[in-house]
């Protein structure tokens, strides 16, 4: 009689190690599937941001090499 108790509850514990397991495994993957969405949007977001910055620099750039920048600088200077 005790034997059939140890072997259910052998089979009990068993099946919900396993169960549980696979669990853990379906958890972890969502997990890291869910952490590389936010990566990606993340790192969209930050080249956008870097394109604009680019943009920026280049008008910025072309401001400042203008003969007229200088002529202006120079009289707001006297």
């Amino acid at each position: 009689m005790e034997q059939e108790y140890a072997i259910l509850a052998l089979v009990i514990i068993i099946t919900v190690g396993t169960t549980a397991t696979e669990m853990f495994k379906h958890y972890v993957k969502s997990k890291t599937s869910n952490l590389a969405d936010n990566h990606s949007h993340e790192l969209d977001a930050l080249r956008q941001q870097n394109n604009e910055l680019k943009q920026r620099i280049a008008t910025l750039e072309k401001i400042v090499t203008e003969p007229e920048y200088d002529l202006k600088q120079q009289i707001n200077s006297l």
